[in-house]
């Protein structure tokens, strides 16, 4: 696998391109400091609708505040989508492959992973926040098997930026879902009908808050993973510390006078 970085230009170029997402989305951060200084360590954490913008955030966090340059784990259909797949490549996306995860935990990396994957960013109606993660347990297989730390984080804010209007499970139960299963779409890769601000597709400028908590190391658990009841411990341990978190961001997020972007302006202003 190769391990090669964008240059320093590229990353420049990059944190111009999604400084106006900073700028609307102000995020706030939690907790930084459980972060460990040396890896291998994997970040766990919940897919937000969409899923795109709110990691795109954290990745330049972590690499423009704390030095790291992280891999993210993702499904290989981004890996059909001309553009977009140089474009994530570059800046560390990869395969979530058992083999890639490996090589990436073996060279003591950080890596990040979504285990809800795709179903749990596009997900339906009354689902916002709600981690879906059925029987997903590889991450923890492989932690445990590399003695790679895990630190779960929770993130809040993206949920906001778009409404459903049509979400994956009633477009495949309308004559649409019958025509897409006919040419084979994954029932999990559905895209929903959104609208932001107003009727349009433009994200709502919602403040994003993030918090990670305290690490998890795999070292009393070497040579267990297969055990599956070592597994079940520690993925409803990591489980309990998001949802913990993601609780936590909302109380936060309820009681922040800067939640808004009209508010956030308004006290630029009065505190320039």
């Amino acid at each position: 696998m190769d391990f090669k970085r964008p240059s320093e230009k590229e990353i420049k170029q990059m944190f111009t391109l999604f400084k106006p997402l900073f700028w609307l989305n102000d995020p706030v951060f939690y907790d930084a400091h459980y972060i460990p200084q040396e890896g291998p360590v994997l970040f766990v954490g919940n897919h937000t609708l969409l899923g795109v913008r709110d990691a795109s955030i954290i990745w330049i966090k972590l690499y423009n505040e704390l030095n790291i340059f992280t891999y993210s784990l993702a499904d290989r259909v981004h890996f059909h989508i001309p553009v977009w797949r140089e474009l994530a490549s570059k800046f560390g996306m990869t395969e979530g492959s058992r083999e890639t995860c490996s090589k990436l935990m073996e060279n003591k990396q950080y890596i990040m992973v979504f285990p809800g994957g795709a179903r749990e960013a596009l997900k339906n109606k009354g689902e916002a926040y709600k981690l879906k993660w059925e029987n997903r347990e590889g991450f923890v297989k492989m932690a445990i098997k590399n003695q790679c730390t895990i630190v779960p984080f929770s993130a809040v804010g993206a949920e906001e930026c778009y409404e459903l209007i049509w979400d994956s499970k009633e477009i495949l139960s309308s004559p649409l879902g019958i025509l897409l299963k006919q040419f084979g779409v994954r029932k999990d890769m559905v895209i929903p009908l959104v609208k932001g601000v107003g009727l349009t597709p433009l994200p709502r400028p919602q403040r994003f808050y993030y918090k990670f908590s305290k690490p998890i190391s795999m070292e009393e658990y070497k040579g267990l993973e297969n055990d599956e009841e070592v597994i079940q411990k520690i993925k409803t341990i990591v489980k309990d510390d998001i949802e913990g978190g993601i609780k936590e961001l909302l109380e936060i997020r309820d009681k922040d006078p800067n939640k808004t972007l009209f508010n956030r302006i308004l006290s630029k202003m009065m505190y320039k």
